[in-house]
């Protein structure tokens, strides 16, 4: 089938990539907010005019392309009787948003496929949105933020970057995107036989911050190279407002999350059901949503661990000797009881907030010893094992106060940071590293 996406967004072509639907992408260049003007002005309803916008590129790519399928597609945002467009400038950004701050608007999104010139199909959704209010503070940050990108987004925001900054959502992942998949998947498996396409289906990994993941990477190549139909995205989520995120983005139709700092505890007290691991650590960095919308947490943190110290260090023997931990955060209790398991026969737990150690160690074993933080390096002769669960020296991050001068030699070094590669450290000795 020859198709064509009368748009150049990398984010509708994305899509399109992960539905394995092979599409070439051309740029209809017309007069948006020229469209907009004179069909408001007739008093056109939002999703007449959202329509018009995407059969206008629709149109103009198939009368250069007749014997190709064309797929046109927009968006407008409709608040209090306005249509919203792109916004052109900085300040129009800032007012949009201080409009629709602690309030509901509409996003409609129009879908339509010609071919020789004429419309074959047509498909518009509408995903009802509602902002958490937001002072002018916040509001001035996030536009000068997201500037660059909100140009290209009808009412400035991407919602794929900032779910949290919405308390409810009614709509579908794909349709807010800007491109409703399922039905055109649907359309091009009627008009092109043996096709097969899917819509398909997103899982996220969630952090505060989350830039340096590498999971979208990792999983995307994978996602790739098996031909499954879906997508691998990363979400900064700020702590206040994890959990309702969590339950808007499953609400659109995301199927699953991996979870990394500060979220894991937080993502075991939202779940429905736990596993055991789970339960035992205190902590997930597994959510899995199943056919009912229920939450399924899980924790494999700890046996990713033990796994990646046996592979790749020969000499490695956890009833060697003691185990020096620093962090006592959701990451540090899937290590601990790991190590736990594994016959570590004594752990030294240090953490900046020293009450949370040692609620941690009461807890979970007699075998783990807390030491104060300003003193952990009083233990690093005696240990045989070294290990970073906390952010400190992670990008974004300060750096890490140790000095490793007085490490055991044959000591083994591992660290849960892997941005950059080399934790950024005080003190004389060997640096921290992968």
């Amino acid at each position: 089938m020859d198709l064509i996406l009368a748009s150049q967004s990398t984010t509708r072509r994305r899509i399109l990539s992960c539905a394995h639907i092979a599409a070439t992408s051309m740029s209809p260049q017309i007069d948006e907010e020229g469209i907009i003007r004179s069909l408001a002005a007739e008093q056109a309803m939002p999703r007449d005019i959202a329509d018009t916008l995407a059969e206008h590129k629709a149109r103009k790519i198939s009368m250069k392309n007749p014997q190709s399928w064309v797929i046109g597609c927009d968006q407008v945002l409709a608040f209090e009787g306005e249509v919203f467009g792109k916004p052109r400038t900085l300040d129009d950004l800032k007012q949009c948003l201080t409009r629709l701050s602690g309030k509901t608007h509409r996003l409609i999104t129009a879908n339509v496929i010609y071919q020789n010139t004429k419309p074959m199909w047509r498909y518009v959704a509408v995903s009802h949105m509602t902002m958490h209010p937001m002072t002018v503070d916040e509001i001035s940050e996030y536009a000068e933020k997201a500037w660059p990108d909100a140009q290209n987004s009808a009412g400035g925001y991407y919602f794929e970057e900032t779910p949290h900054l919405f308390s409810e959502v009614r709509g579908n992942w794909f349709d807010i995107m800007g491109l409703s998949i399922a039905p055109i998947a649907a359309f091009l498996n009627q008009h092109s036989a043996g096709a097969g396409f899917q819509s398909p289906k997103v899982a996220a990994v969630l952090g505060h911050p989350i830039a340096q993941s590498k999971s979208p990477r990792m999983h995307g190549h994978w996602l790739k190279t098996n031909k499954i139909s879906g997508d691998y995205i990363a979400i900064d989520i700020p702590p206040a407002r994890f959990s309702q995120t969590v339950r808007l983005l499953i609400g659109v139709g995301l199927s699953g999350f991996n979870v990394t700092l500060p979220h894991k505890e937080s993502a075991l007290a939202l779940a429905d059901h736990k596993t055991e691991r789970a339960t035992k650590i205190g902590a997930a960095n597994t959510l899995i949503i199943d056919a009912d919308g229920k939450i399924n947490a899980d924790n494999t943190d700890g046996c990713g661990f033990i796994a990646n110290l046996k592979n790749n260090s020969k000499n490695w023997v956890p009833q060697a000797g003691p185990v020096l931990v620093l962090g006592a955060g959701g990451a540090a209790r899937a290590i601990l009881v790991s190590l736990l398991v594994a016959g570590v026969p004594k752990i030294y737990l240090s953490n900046r907030t020293q009450q949370r150690a040692l609620d941690l160690a009461q807890e979970l074993s007699p075998l783990i010893e807390v030491i104060d933080w300003d003193h952990k390096e009083q233990k690093l002769a005696e240990v045989n094992t070294l290990v970073n669960t906390t952010s400190l020296g992670m990008i974004g991050k300060p750096p890490l106060e140790i000095n490793l001068s007085a490490l055991n030699p044959t000591a083994l070094v591992t660290d849960l940071i892997y941005a950059p590669l080399e934790t950024v450290s005080f003190g004389p000795g060997p640096r921290f590293g992968m």
